[in-house]
């Protein structure tokens, strides 16, 4: 599972079918494009040189939105970090409700339609599979132990997003602080150092 998908799974409110609030100027969008460029990091299709460029291939993947993320991201000329995930979100836009759909179709979610309103119709994705949530959980939960690279991109978006505290206990929430400070004093050769980056710019 994509660790932008497991993101909205954690960020979804499970009755209501909608994401829960997040913190102020965070848009779920732009947490999810730094979730797709997490996952290019990790499957090395994305690196970041010593002048903060992100350079990608585009070799296709099993996952349309990496696919499509990297080629966003292969247009001369190499973007920095804060246009990496504009390019990202602006391609794929509507990226969270497509990543929600995506898990709809996949029985991971309910799909409603609420057409009280107005403007139109508003879809809602009720929780459908207790276990998908939880068994994101449990990773963002093992991420504390600072070993998955994966993890540790996980824990950084879900601080992003404010939902640590929901799934993370008081032990484990102690120890993800520690991993995502950590973060502050990574240098350029560090695998973490695209991770860096990316908090950086999401908290600026």
């Amino acid at each position: 599972m994509l660790i932008a998908e497991r993101l909205v799974l954690l960020a979804l409110d499970p009755l209501s079918g909608r994401l829960v609030p997040l913190r102020r100027g965070t848009r779920a969008d732009t947490l999810c494009a730094a979730a797709l460029l997490i996952d290019l990091l990790l499957q090395q299709r994305l690196t970041v040189d010593a002048s903060q460029r992100w350079l990608a291939d585009t070799l296709p993947s099993s996952h349309a939105p990496l696919s499509a993320a990297a080629a966003a991201l292969a247009v001369a000329p190499p973007p920095n970090t804060a246009e990496a995930l504009r390019r990202v979100e602006r391609r794929l836009a509507p990226l969270a409700g497509d990543l929600l759909e995506g898990l709809f179709r996949r029985d991971f979610l309910h799909r409603q339609r609420d057409w009280r309103f107005w403007r139109g119709d508003t879809v809602r994705y009720p929780l459908r599979s207790l276990q998908a949530r939880n068994d994101a959980a449990q990773f963002l939960q093992s991420a504390c132990d600072g070993s998955s690279p994966a993890g540790l991109g996980l824990l950084l978006l879900a601080d992003l997003a404010g939902v640590l505290t929901t799934h993370l206990d008081a032990s484990h929430h102690e120890r993800a602080n520690r991993l995502l400070l950590s973060l502050n004093t990574v240098d350029t050769h560090s695998e973490r150092y695209g991770l860096a980056l990316l908090r950086e710019t999401l908290l600026a």
